[in-house]
């Protein structure tokens, strides 16, 4: 009973955990491994996967009407575009903005992904990053500095935030944050930031979804009333901080975040080494 008791605690404790810095410019997989650092709560792959569901789900409700726009847009411009041949508008483009972004993110990911799941699991490593994170955060004040072209999203920018993306697999630099700074700095508007930011997670959580759908099956029906609660808290919990984040980024208050990262990765470090 004890054991049943302590396994459905340790469930909401990741469900609150995930659903927070999911999107928060926090670093999710950095918070997960210093909690299991301090208290070894492991509740395996399936949950992992459950629970990014369920934050996937929290963008698509989130961004809904940009999603049905975006789809539908492309849509009807690739059937213009065949029958027509005329050039592709905002939306095809912005469609394969995101193809193109996903793509470079998925070769570093699978790049460095035996890194990522081996040495870099150390909690000294963590705590630095995040201190990185910090000051990629803190950096997002300077936003425009380094602009490559005049105008909306692009290619280039696409690109380069891509491979952001890619790089943010480290544990302790964050995925959001990396990639919203990135656009901040290459000129994107603010409210397109986050739009581009996290549109361009779907198919990132989306492909690691359907790679482990067979460990789906493996689910246990005794486990299934709590790990449902725990989804629909990470998804509430995920769309408020969606939120939240949006909000912060329209007052030019994104870096507000970079002193937590820079005092938890300094603590992280100090208690690594006692």
């Amino acid at each position: 009973m004890l054991d049943s008791l302590l396994d459905n605690i340790n469930y909401l404790i990741l469900a609150v955990v995930q659903g927070f810095t999911e999107f928060l410019p926090v670093s999710s997989s950095g918070h997960l491994i210093l909690i299991n650092a301090l208290f070894p709560i492991d509740a395996g792959l399936l949950f992992d996967i459950i629970l990014h569901l369920a934050t996937l789900f929290s963008v698509v409700i989130f961004y809904r009407r940009d999603i049905w726009t975006l789809l539908t847009g492309a849509i009807h411009e690739s059937a213009d575009c065949i029958k027509h041949k005329a050039r592709p508008g905002n939306a095809l483009a912005m469609v394969g903005y995101l193809l193109t972004a996903t793509a470079i993110t998925g070769i570093i990911g699978i790049t460095l992904e035996p890194l990522v799941n081996t040495y870099m699991r150390s909690v000294v490593i963590v705590g630095s990053l995040l201190i990185l994170n910090a000051a990629i955060l803190w950096s997002s004040q300077k936003s425009g500095r380094f602009q490559l072209t005049p105008g909306p999203m692009n290619l280039k920018i696409a690109l380069i935030i891509g491979l952001v993306q890619g790089i943010a697999v480290l544990p302790g630099i964050s995925r959001s944050g990396s990639t919203i700074t990135a656009a901040l700095l290459l000129g994107v508007k603010r409210d397109q930031c986050a739009k581009f930011s996290f549109l361009l997670s779907i198919p990132v959580i989306l492909g690691a979804v359907i790679l482990h759908l067979r460990d789906i099956a493996n689910l246990q029906v005794q486990h299934l009333g709590i790990i449902t609660l725990a989804a629909c808290l990470a998804a509430v919990i995920g769309y408020i901080c969606l939120v939240l984040l949006e909000k912060l980024l329209k007052n030019a208050k994104f870096h507000y975040f970079a002193p937590y990262c820079l005092l938890l990765g300094i603590t992280a470090i100090l208690m690594a080494s006692l």
